[in-house]
């Protein structure tokens, strides 16, 4: 059954590692995990300027992110759109979202292990989203 947009926001809030999907140069699909943040309506994730990922969102800027439960009862929001990119150090932001999927210590370990890197930050508002709560499935 669709969950409804509360039961959206509140999924796509939580620190659940995604899966971007992405078309490589030729042709071929490219799925790859990986964290982001969802404020506002908007999906921003980052990557480095030598990735795999950049090279193909670069080549072709559609997205589609699977964030999903992976434990029962199965819940999944699937959102495509079409990203812009800015090359940005964004501190704050990967702190943030470090913190949100390792904890405080780990986190702020790992985002200041990147200080100083060149970042791409990846930002799309979704133009279609999918979703699905197999809780919610009649008997």
């Amino acid at each position: 059954m669709p969950m409804k947009k509360p039961a959206i926001e509140k999924l796509l809030r939580e620190p659940n590692v995604a899966v971007v999907a992405v078309t490589a140069p030729d042709g071929a699909p490219h799925a790859v995990p990986t964290w982001y943040e969802y404020r506002a309506g908007e999906v921003v994730f980052h990557t480095g300027p030598e990735a795999f990922k950049f090279k193909c969102l670069s080549n072709n800027p559609r997205v589609t992110l699977v964030v999903d439960t992976r434990r029962p009862p199965y819940k999944c929001v699937i959102l495509k759109g079409t990203v812009a990119m800015t090359e940005d150090t964004d501190d704050l932001r990967v702190r943030r979202m470090a913190v949100s999927y390792l904890g405080k210590k780990n986190g702020q370990a790992y985002a200041k292990s990147l200080k100083g890197e060149r970042l791409v930050i990846v930002r799309f508002k979704p133009s279609r989203v999918i979703s699905w709560d197999y809780g919610e499935e009649p008997p």
